[in-house]
């Protein structure tokens, strides 16, 4: 039969608190100059990206400027042909003129009076101006040629 005799359990041996040495980082010089240059790389990029959009936004300022300037003198073209062309309507709708035209190229006359007809039981006679012998002095509508009689 075997015996079992119990230990005591052995007690951990302390070890001296060794003061450590504070660790310190040391750079490594290559490293940091790989660290500077990509710095370096990064701002250049960041730099040329930038003037490129400023370069890119002027060439657009540009090409509006010329646009806006092109439809300017568009406008004002359009706005001259249309004062032109209302001056040629109010010269070829003068009653004057169209009146010459109507009795020298389409042989129509006035009548020597107009009865007018006010309500249903009266009538006036109004006399209206003749035209003596009057030659039209603004243009001719399109494709008419003034005759000499």
């Amino acid at each position: 039969m075997a015996r079992m005799i119990a230990l005591e359990p052995i007690p951990a041996r302390e070890r001296p608190q060794r003061r450590r040495p504070e660790l310190t980082l040391v750079k490594s010089p290559v490293r940091a100059a790989k660290k500077l240059r990509l710095r370096k790389i990064v701002v250049f990029v960041a730099v040329v990206v930038l003037m490129s959009m400023v370069v890119v936004a002027r060439i657009a300022i540009e090409l509006q400027e010329s646009t806006i300037g092109q439809l300017q003198s568009e406008i004002a073209q359009a706005q001259r042909t249309q004062d032109n062309l209302k001056l040629q309507v109010a010269e070829l709708s003068s009653p004057s003129r169209i009146m010459a035209y109507a009795s020298a190229h389409l042989h129509l006359t006035l009548p020597g009076s107009v009865d007018v007809v006010a309500g249903s039981a009266t009538k006036h006679s109004v006399a209206l101006p003749q035209a003596e012998g009057s030659t039209p002095t603004l243009p001719l509508p399109a494709g008419e040629v003034a005759s000499g009689g």
